[in-house]
C-alpha cells in the first residue's frame, strides 16, 4: 500500500498522496459524475501536472480517503490562511462508493485535524446548488450555511447557486 496512513476513522483511513497515486487522481477527477460536484478547479480536464502542484502546495493538505487500504476518494484542508487561522473543507467519493457516509466519515477527520492539529479557528466548505450529496455532508457536520452566491458558478454549460 503506497503512503502510510495518516489519519484513521472507524470505516476509512486517510493517507498522504503519492507519486503513484496521481493516476487515480487524474482518472477521477475528470470523471464527470465527480467533476458535476462544482470544484473550480476542476471544470477543465485535469492533468497530471495539476494534480502534483495541488498536492505540494504548502497551502493544502490534500488526503486520499482509503477503504481497506483501496482509494475511494480525496479529502482536503486547502487555501490554509495561518494568520486568520482559517481554511475551506474539500471532499469526493467516486460514484460506486457514494451515499454509504464515507465522504460525511472523512470530512470529519479532516475537521479533526483542522482544529485540533492544525490549530485553525474556522473552516468553510462551499457546493453547487444542486449537489444534494454534499449538502447533506455538510448538514451532519453540523456546518451553518451563512448565506447563498447566486449564479456564481458557472462549469458545464450552466450558471448554479453556490452554498
Amino acid at each position: 500500500m503506497p503512503g502510510p496512513v495518516f489519519l484513521e476513522g472507524e470505516r476509512v483511513t486517510l493517507r498522504t498522496v503519492q507519486s503513484e497515486d496521481h493516476e487515480f487522481l487524474v482518472r477521477n477527477l475528470n470523471d464527470p459524475k465527480i467533476r458535476h460536484g462544482g470544484y473550480e478547479t476542476v471544470r477543465a480536464p485535469v492533468s497530471k501536472d495539476d494534480i502534483v502542484t495541488k498536492v505540494e502546495s504548502d497551502d493544502s493538505h490534500t488526503f486520499l480517503v482509503c477503504l481497506e487500504g483501496t482509494p475511494i476518494g480525496s479529502a482536503s484542508i486547502k487555501g490554509i490562511d495561518q494568520e486568520g487561522r482559517k481554511a475551506e473543507l474539500s471532499y469526493w467519493i467516486v460514484p460506486d462508493e457514494q451515499a454509504k457516509g464515507y465522504a460525511t466519515e472523512a470530512a470529519d477527520i479532516c475537521l479533526t485535524h483542522a482544529f485540533n492539529e492544525l490549530g485553525l479557528h474556522k473552516v468553510w466548505a462551499r457546493t453547487v446548488g444542486d449537489n444534494e450529496s454534499s449538502k447533506r455532508v455538510l448538514e451532519k457536520l453540523d456546518f451553518n450555511q451563512e448565506g447563498i452566491l447566486r449564479e456564481h458558478w458557472y462549469g458545464f454549460g450552466r450558471y448554479v447557486d453556490e452554498y
